[in-house]
């Protein structure tokens, strides 16, 4: 199977990433978690409301810049490629 096979299929990921314990982003994780579960502790339910439909505004902006930044390196990645296959045909031009 190829790999464009595989991503229509759904067996490529690319925006799945793991998460290394006690890396930078395992502690910055816990560390958000530990913070949101302090603060959430404190505030009313209308106020828990408000905070929810902030962090999924939040969710949802990060994903639409996470997608935007993949497509904008992939752009590059191909630029890349269609780069360095010109290079080559130079090459074997000579």
């Amino acid at each position: 199977m190829t790999t464009i096979d595989d991503l229509y299929y759904g067996n490529l990921h690319p925006c799945d990433r793991d998460i290394v314990r006690g890396s930078r982003t395992d502690r910055l994780l816990r560390l958000l978690c530990k913070n949101e579960e302090s603060l959430t502790a404190t505030l009313t339910e209308q106020q828990k409301e408000t905070f929810l439909k902030f962090k999924n505004c939040q969710d949802e902006l990060t994903s639409i810049t996470e997608r935007e930044a993949f497509k904008i390196g992939f752009t590059l990645a191909t630029r890349i490629m269609v780069e360095v296959i010109d290079g080559l045909e130079t090459v074997e031009e000579a």
